[in-house]
């Protein structure tokens, strides 16, 4: 099975600083679905007399259309080119999180939610597929701990920028932060580099020529991880964390916004560093620690007695997030020629979805039984069971060069 050298990189292709920006954007906009509303959820929730229960489905709401939709964005982006489909995303999250302050009723800031997340649906996609099309082996898995970065620096400013404007405006506050993505679609549609001119192919001929690469050994492993994966940072991260810290601590939406940008800071100091670590370690070795994290981090806040105490295992959890996510999309970006990495890495991103359609679905249910700590401490069950589940893997297919290096 090839695999590209650890530290070997094509040195003759990348992107310019400014178009590596756009991407760095479009990669940091994938948090603003709902990051930048989690602390107004409370509020969303007392303004419409709506259960704790039924207040996550407002974040589930963004996700949905991902489990179908980027699948689709990922053939259109190898049939038309990458810049043609992203354009027009960005332009339709923006131009729904607009409709979305004037709403007066749930449905309608429901329905709205779901269109935003058609659109969003292809940001995190399109933007490691552009830097998997210019960037190999070390580098790639470099370049995408630096768009890693961007996205936790979107989850530092965002939830306290959200809970700013939610205690300056009210619930609708936050959404206004949603038009930064129309001025993005200018920016990518300037920028980025032009598509080939192609004449697509048949989309049953395009799917068969891809099937192969969606058949092999680590695919699956990576689709299987992936939801699980997702569904606790989104279960925990995003949904739980501002209910358990109102509920638990009776925290201002401003301090629950702060608590949860912390993650970033961790995560942050990770993802700039993932080239380095991606060059000594195995990818089993980097994911393994990040579920190590994870258990670490869900035990201590479901067991934290104040505000103060839960400070260390929520920074916890933006490292673990990082150590598992980065060199897993590295992968991602690696299993397919350039022709079909759009349908690869839409694959991948179809399983993220799934767990962030699914970590709020996860997080109503136990709620409907139980508490916030419930959650946590089922996450952290969970988490222990995926780090069982990635060590008994690594030893068994050992031979393949997916765990021998996170290079890709």
């Amino acid at each position: 099975m090839p695999s590209d050298a650890v530290g070997q990189y094509r040195r003759d292709v990348g992107l310019r600083r400014s178009q590596l920006v756009v991407v760095w954007l479009i990669g940091a906009a994938v948090i603003l679905p709902n990051a930048s509303i989690a602390p107004a959820i409370p509020e969303i929730a007392e303004a419409f007399d709506i259960s704790d229960q039924t207040s996550v489905f407002i974040l589930m709401t963004a996700h949905a259309p991902g489990l179908f939709m980027a699948s689709v964005i990922g053939v259109a982006a190898d049939r038309y080119g990458r810049r043609r489909i992203i354009v027009p995303c960005l332009l339709l999250f923006g131009l729904a999180g607009l409709v979305i302050m004037a709403s007066t009723n749930l449905a309608m800031l429901l329905t709205f939610r779901f269109i935003q997340g058609l659109g969003s649906s292809g940001f995190l996609s399109l933007a490691l597929v552009i830097i998997g099309d210019n960037y190999e082996g070390v580098e790639r898995t470099r370049i995408i701990g630096q768009n890693a970065l961007a996205m936790n620096l979107s989850v530092a400013a965002l939830p306290a920028a959200g809970g700013l404007l939610t205690e300056l405006f009210g619930w609708r506050g936050p959404f206004a932060m949603h038009a930064a993505t129309i001025v993005l679609a200018l920016f990518a549609a300037t920028l980025l580099p032009p598509d080939e001119r192609r004449t697509p192919q048949p989309l049953r001929h395009q799917l068969r020529q891809a099937r192969p690469h969606l058949m092999r050994p680590e695919v699956g492993v990576l689709l299987l991880v992936a939801p699980f994966t997702f569904l606790i940072f989104f279960a925990v991260g995003i949904t739980t964390m501002p209910i358990h810290l109102d509920n638990e601590f009776g925290a201002s939406a401003g301090i629950r916004g702060l608590i949860q940008s912390l993650p970033a800071v961790s995560a942050g100091l990770v993802a700039l560093s993932m080239g380095r670590i991606a060059g000594r370690y195995s990818t089993s070795a980097i994911v393994r620690a990040g579920y190590v994290g994870f258990v670490i981090c869900l035990t201590g806040m479901a067991a934290s007695p104040s505000l103060a105490v839960i400070i260390a295992p929520v920074l916890v959890l933006g490292a673990a997030d990082q150590m598992v996510v980065v060199p897993l999309q590295s992968r991602a970006a690696s299993l397919a020629p350039n022709e079909h990495r759009a349908v690869m890495v839409a694959a991948w991103g179809t399983a993220i979805r799934i767990g962030q359609v699914g970590g709020p679905a996860a997080v109503a249910g136990l709620l409907a039984i139980g508490d916030t700590r419930l959650v946590l401490w089922t996450g952290a069950a969970l988490s222990a069971a995926l780090l069982i589940l990635v060590t008994t893997v690594s030893k068994l297919i050992d031979r393949d060069p997916w765990f021998r290096t996170a290079s890709g």
